[in-house]
């Protein structure tokens, strides 16, 4: 009988290759240093290249995550992340607030 739980439901062809992305909000903001720190819902991975949209500017910034600290906020346990920008090849200079100067 099919769609026992013995039966395959799903099969990968061999070399299956892709990226998942998973979209979550966070909350970002900019050091008087220049650094991203995150707040998200969900710890970092160290050495993760992550990409963050701001909507209201129209920009995607690429950046690593260097270190993930929990945190409590407003009750909750939260994830500080601490992000470090990196260049993209072909991206216009950008002040250190994100917006492009």
């Amino acid at each position: 009988m099919l769609g026992r739980r013995s039966h395959a439901r799903v099969s990968f062809g061999t070399g299956a290759d892709g990226v998942l992305s998973l979209p979550r909000d966070v909350a970002v903001r900019v050091t008087d240093a220049g650094e991203l720190v995150a707040v998200s819902r969900v710890a970092g991975v160290l050495g993760e290249i992550v990409r963050i949209a701001v909507p209201d500017d129209g920009l995607t910034l690429k950046a690593e995550v260097v270190e993930s600290t929990p945190i409590i906020t407003d009750g909750a346990v939260r994830h500080r992340l601490w992000l470090r920008r990196l260049r993209v090849e072909g991206d216009p200079a950008e002040t250190h607030t994100g917006r492009r100067s």
